[in-house]
């Protein structure tokens, strides 16, 4: 029976076949509102009690067995969870030495200080249950403090990996924001992506000038992976669709060993100017936040975009006519002049484009982006003349000239004049790098060196076509 005292629940149980005994245990804890279950068979409490284990017994020391069930096998008694009292009387208190080896809660004798004795018992185990009561409060409040101290700990670890993730991709980007000031941005990207220990592959797709085909950077890197060029069927004018960004990804993973991380990086279009694929073995990079770092690096290439759509060139140029006037007026100054001239011949791109009757290139997109990309590279005080599609003068102070010339040279090496040719897979990259040479300030000077290069030209046409008809000559005599 389930009697509160003192706001504690306390179940009372008495096992013992004497009702005279047992009703004057009953009324000395009635008088203190505490009502007990009577059990008279050792069998009815063992099932009982097993379902619904009472906090304290009084059991006669005459019902230690009965039968072949022993009440110090009971389960309860075994794992010491049931608290039990024994109970005596003059007649019964030889039975006490099979109480011998339990460990009882107390014993109780049938004299006039049954009912002190009772209640001291009583409340000895309401003590014990209300101190029992408060050390589990106390160990679910000491759980539930772990747990949140554990979840402060975990989140703040978290806070602090998103924070050193954070730091990575703010310096990522900006190396290869400041990096694109000097070459294309594709190619600083591949540069740092080769020098990122933690990622072990990654390759890009990119659109062709004409939208019409999806091309991967020539580049040789260890970690990059080329993809083949995918023609699409059709133009893509807002950026990769959907259809030729699954057929890249499909490319994608056919390559990496692993499935590759799928970075959309936009550069103000409504569908993505570039889709970077990277893959990684580290498992603590599955924790690494790819949609912020894809969204950084979208910010850094339409930055990029937006630095390079300023006209900074356009108070650099002179007109080619004054240009080859400063030019005289260089020569008679002397050595004492504080220009030097550079001239950037862009006479081997220009026979490869002549040659591509079937492979179109995309004149006007190549003119933008070279000058473009130039943009701010230069010094101020350099200034720069076209002479047609062939050659670029630049006319540079004399302090500025190796500085220059190591931008100039590292530019034109780095430039992807590839990109600019409907099917660049049938191009090779070396064979159409323009050529950065130092040419005396005259402009007659200038003149005998271009009427050359066309000599030249027209020389090794001559060439090529005298050894056609030679091997044509051949084949007819052999026959």
């Amino acid at each position: 029976m389930q009697t509160t005292l003192q706001g504690i629940e306390l179940s009372v149980a008495i096992l013992m076949d004497d009702l005279a005994s047992a009703k004057e245990i009953a009324s000395a804890l009635r008088q203190n509102n505490i009502l007990a279950h009577h059990y008279q068979s050792l069998d009815e409490f063992w099932v009982a009690s097993n379902i619904d284990c009472p906090d304290l017994v009084f059991i006669d020391v005459t019902k230690m067995s009965q039968g072949s069930v022993q009440f110090k096998q009971h389960p309860k008694v075994v794992d010491k969870s049931l608290s039990y009292v024994f109970y005596s009387k003059d007649s019964t208190k030889v039975l006490l030495q099979s109480t011998f080896g339990l460990k009882p809660f107390g014993y109780i004798h049938n004299d006039p200080s049954l009912n002190v004795q009772i209640m001291s018992l009583v409340e000895r185990r309401l003590e014990i249950i209300k101190h029992q009561k408060e050390m589990k409060e106390l160990e679910l409040r000491i759980n539930r403090l772990q747990t949140r101290s554990q979840r402060l700990i975990s989140d703040r670890s978290s806070a602090e990996e998103f924070k050193s993730h954070f730091e990575f991709i703010r310096t990522f980007c900006g190396e290869v924001e400041l990096d694109s000031m000097v070459q294309d941005f594709t190619q600083s990207l591949l540069s740092k992506l080769e020098k990122w220990e933690a990622i072990d592959g990654y390759g890009i797709y990119e659109l062709n000038q004409s939208g019409q085909k999806l091309i991967s950077p020539e580049t040789s890197k260890r970690k990059y992976h080329p993809f083949p060029s995918l023609w699409l069927g059709q133009a893509n004018h807002q950026g990769i669709e959907n259809f030729a960004l699954e057929m890249a990804t499909q490319v994608a993973n056919d390559l990496f060993e692993r499935e590759p991380v799928i970075l959309q990086i936009h550069a103000g279009s409504s569908k993505p100017d570039m889709v970077l694929f990277v893959s990684f073995r580290e498992e603590r990079m599955m924790n690494f936040p790819w949609d912020v770092f894809e969204s950084m690096l979208s910010s850094s290439l339409r930055r990029l975009k937006l630095h390079q759509q300023i006209p900074q060139l356009t108070s650099q140029f002179t007109p080619m006519w004054e240009a080859l006037d400063s030019m005289d007026k260089m020569q008679r100054g002397g050595v004492d002049t504080d220009t030097r001239i550079l001239c950037l011949s862009l006479i081997p791109l220009m026979n490869v484009a002549k040659k591509r009757f079937q492979n179109k290139f995309y004149w006007s997109a190549f003119f933008n982006d070279f000058f473009i990309q130039l943009s701010g590279r230069l010094n101020k005080s350099t200034k720069l003349s076209l002479f047609g599609p062939w050659h670029v003068i630049f006319f540079i102070p004399k302090e500025d000239l190796e500085t220059e010339f190591q931008i100039l040279q590292t530019f034109v090496r780095q430039f992807s004049f590839w990109k600019f040719f409907e099917d660049n897979s049938q191009v090779l990259s070396d064979e159409m790098i323009p050529v950065l040479k130092l040419i005396p300030a005259s402009s007659s000077h200038y003149l005998k060196i271009f009427e050359k290069e066309f000599e030249d030209i027209a020389g090794e046409q001559e060439t090529k076509r005298l050894m056609t008809l030679a091997r044509s000559d051949g084949k007819r005599l052999s026959t």
